[in-house]
This record gives C-alpha cells, sequence and structure tokens, in this order.
C-alpha cells in the first residue's frame, strides 16, 4: 500500500514539473501593429504600420536620428493604400499601395513615398524606386505621444485632409485631397453653368455645395431661385436660401425666403412650422435695427 502511495506521489510530481515546463508567459509586443481606412472624399485611404513606444526615451535627434533614412514607424515598412488618384502633398499619387519613408530634422521632414512595400525597416531600400519626396516642417504639441501615431483627420467637405505623424512632442502634417471637389466643380461647370440645366434639383445640388465647401453664395442663391421656380412645392429650396441670405447679412432676402418655406410647411404639416415663425421674427427684429 505505502509503494502505492509512494508511486502515486511520483507520478503527480512529475505531471506537475512538466506542467511547470510548458507554462510560457507571452511578453507584449514592443511595437504593437495598426491599421485603419479613411474615407476623403471620394477616395478610401489605407494606412498599416507598427508604433513603437517613447518608454522614457528621446526619440527625435537620438533614438530616430536627424538627417538619416526612417522607416516611419518600426518592424516592416509603413505603408499608405489609395483606390484612387489623390493629392498627396503637391504632386498626384496615383492609385496603389506604397511605402512611407521620412529623413526627419529638427524643423522639417523630408517625406519618401516608394513603390517597394515588401521591406522590413530601411533594409533593401532603393532611391530608384521612390515615387516622390516633399518637405513638411514640423510642430511642437503640447500633448506627449507616447505611443508613435499616425492619423487621418481635420477632414472636410471637399474631400480634403491631413496625414498626421505624432510621436513625443512632435508632429508633422500631409496634406490630402481627393478627385472629389475638382469633379464635381466640373459637372457644375458643365451642366449648370454652361448647359444651363432646367433640373430643379440638380439646381439645388450646386447651391447645396457651394454653400457647404463656403464657396459664392450669390450664386448659390440665384440657383435656388431658379429650382424654386422650376418646383415651387419643395421645400428646401427656400430653406437653403434663408440660410445663406442670413450668412450674407440680407435680413429682407431670408425674411422672404423664410415665408416661402413656412407657407410650404404648413401646407404639408411639417413639424418646423413653429421654428420657422421664430426665425422670421427674429429677422425682422434684425431688419428694424438696421
Amino acid at each position: 500500500m505505502k509503494k502505492i502511495i509512494l508511486l502515486s506521489f511520483i507520478i503527480i510530481q512529475s505531471l506537475s514539473i512538466s506542467a511547470q515546463e510548458k507554462v510560457q508567459i507571452k511578453l507584449t509586443p514592443a511595437s504593437p501593429s495598426a491599421s485603419f481606412q479613411q474615407e476623403i472624399g471620394s477616395s478610401t485611404i489605407k494606412i498599416a504600420y507598427s508604433r513603437p513606444l517613447a518608454r522614457g526615451r528621446k526619440i527625435f535627434g537620438e533614438l530616430v536620428p536627424f538627417g538619416k533614412l526612417w522607416r516611419t514607424g518600426a518592424s516592416d515598412c509603413t505603408t499608405i493604400s489609395t483606390n484612387e488618384d489623390i493629392t498627396f502633398g503637391n504632386s498626384v499619387l496615383k492609385t496603389g499601395t506604397y511605402s512611407i519613408f521620412s529623413i526627419p530634422s529638427e524643423n522639417e521632414w523630408t517625406i519618401i513615398i516608394n513603390s517597394d512595400v515588401t521591406l522590413h525597416g530601411e533594409t533593401g531600400y532603393d532611391e530608384k524606386k521612390d515615387v516622390m519626396r516633399f518637405s513638411v516642417p514640423t510642430e511642437q504639441t503640447t500633448n506627449f505621444y507616447e505611443t508613435f501615431t499616425m492619423e487621418l483627420n481635420d477632414i472636410n467637405n471637399k474631400g480634403e485632409g491631413f496625414l498626421k505623424i505624432e510621436w513625443e512632442n512632435t508632429m508633422v502634417k500631409i496634406p490630402i485631397k481627393s478627385k472629389a471637389d475638382r469633379e464635381i466643380l466640373t459637372l457644375i461647370d458643365k451642366y449648370i453653368i454652361k448647359e444651363k440645366s432646367q433640373d430643379a434639383n440638380l439646381l439645388f445640388q450646386a447651391a447645396n455645395y457651394y454653400s457647404s465647401t463656403n464657396r459664392d453664395s450669390n450664386q448659390a442663391i440665384a440657383w435656388l431661385r431658379e429650382a424654386e421656380n422650376l418646383d415651387p412645392q419643395n421645400f428646401y429650396y427656400p430653406s437653403l436660401r434663408q440660410k445663406l441670405s442670413i450668412g450674407l447679412k440680407d435680413y429682407r432676402g431670408a425674411v422672404e425666403a423664410a415665408k416661402k418655406a413656412l407657407v410650404i410647411a404648413e401646407q404639408k404639416k411639417m413639424k418646423v412650422t413653429e421654428k420657422l415663425k421664430n426665425q422670421i421674427e427674429e429677422l425682422q427684429l434684425l431688419l428694424k435695427s438696421k
């Protein structure tokens, strides 16, 4: 019996030691990988990169030397993909996927777009495969970025934005612009300006785009008046005209447009009638004070 107990104890101990030998502690990655995509106008931009941590080190000028080629991140090369031609910096970047390198200095960075996306860091980098190079100024941030960060933001209605690169207290901003604005303006020029379209909805779309991109409000109002003549029962045409007139401080024109919108709203039993009545009263007070 004692032999059986002893044998059982030895087996249990052996299994315990064997289990302990197989235990592994998986450390967190020093440079976590990241990727994201963002629509800008008609374009979809994708970024894939690794995010090294500062970990108490001095970054720019030491860990990342000034005046030397840098992978702009860690591990494999950072990549940017676009589903259509875009303006990147001041040049056209064709549809495709590219690597992003940089040469940081204290006051500006040289941004490099290269066609080779297979590289690990700077190893194997070939300047002959560069697609473009340009410089962007550095900015000092009040926020400390412990983690190397890339983000696409400050996007506007024209399809413009910035690719921001941030680490430590340094940021660089690369302007990006899709072709959407140019294409929309081309359509407006063709159908509205040259061919004098009599499509009320098309006229409204042109006026609305001018409004959202802060272009000529007087021209937008003229298109809205044409749209109203073609489709007198559309509430949105005088409603937008009222907004644009207020922006121009043309309160008389704003009152006239608001009253027209109110008549349509009452006929269609829309919920905005009280709001419009209050708006008209406020505008009439502004007129009296002029």
